[in-house]
């Protein structure tokens, strides 16, 4: 079964199981790094706001094996348990008062997203851009996110500079930073059964609480600065993915050449392109103060 008949497949099956009233749309959904993936989007009669979902991610599990009714089940659950948006306070996004507490940011590439960059509020640092979301936890789906556009701003009236602030003030306290050892972390996600050997090369890793979108921790009051006294020295950060960096000591990497082929491979081998931040390497010096870009 290709895609178009998986598509075909699942979206009869919705049409036929559910309740009378319930439009089904297929719409582009554009994702990070100019990613464009295939929704379907889902709205109950009566209701003003409907939720997507990706098929992408159900194709390749049928194609992992996945039982094509298992996997119809699932989306029909998906379906059911996104009726959130229905009793949603559709008014909350008219009211900056109650939208000002849930506003928080995240790093993404300048290059790759410029054409999004001109229909949101952004702001550039190094060859990135920090940009601003409403983080909805909570939910019975867990956590929902809302990019902002340049339309909320302009409906709010208020400025880049005011959501910026308000988002620098959020963040840290929404979205705590964790910096762990790279082996500690190792550890945690082996539930204790990773055997802990001395590392070749030392690294830490930084994120947030949410293990989501911590990329942006880098842009916390002090935080870069806190990393060298945990370190003991200047470091190298190298951009894992949207939702983590690596800090890796000066004085372990003798060729920072090295640090850069490795980030390179990783992105196009291991990371989803909607999660890769940047094939740049990043050095912070304790002395400036400074992160800048480590150039080959």
């Amino acid at each position: 079964m290709n895609y178009q008949e998986f598509v075909g497949s699942v979206t009869g099956f919705l049409r036929e199981t559910l309740p009378g009233g319930t439009e089904l749309s297929l719409i582009p959904l554009e994702k990070n790094n100019g990613v464009i993936l295939e929704g379907l989007s889902v709205r109950r009669e009566g209701e003003r706001a409907a939720p997507a979902i990706y098929l992408d991610t159900y194709y390749q599990e049928y194609l992992a094996g996945q039982p094509l009714r298992q996997i119809q089940e699932t989306i029909l659950e998906c379906c059911e348990d996104s009726c959130f948006f229905g009793q949603f306070d559709a008014d909350f996004f008219a009211d900056y008062r109650k939208v000002k507490p849930t506003v928080v940011y995240k790093l993404i590439n300048y290059e790759k997203n410029k054409e999004l960059l001109g229909r949101i509020p952004h702001v550039p640092f190094l060859n990135l851009a920090m940009v601003f979301y409403c983080l909805l936890p909570d939910t019975p789906v867990g956590n929902a996110t809302v990019l902002i556009h340049n339309s909320h701003i302009r409906y709010w009236q208020i400025t880049c500079t005011e959501l910026c602030q308000d988002a620098k003030q959020n963040t840290p306290r929404l979205l705590p930073a964790e910096v762990k050892s790279m082996s500690q972390v190792l550890l945690e996600l082996s539930d204790g059964m990773e055997d802990s050997k001395d590392e070749v090369i030392p690294m830490y890793v930084l994120t947030n609480s949410q293990k989501a979108l911590g990329a942006a921790c880098i842009l916390y009051d002090n935080m870069l600065k806190y990393c060298a006294e945990c370190l003991g020295s200047a470091y190298y950060l190298l951009p894992s993915s949207i939702h983590e960096v690596i800090l890796v000591p000066e004085k372990a990497v003798p060729d920072s050449g090295e640090l850069a082929a490795m980030v390179r491979d990783i992105n196009r081998t291991q990371v989803l392109r909607t999660e890769v931040l940047s094939d740049q390497i990043y050095f912070y010096r304790p002395e400036s103060g400074r992160l800048s870009m480590v150039k080959e």
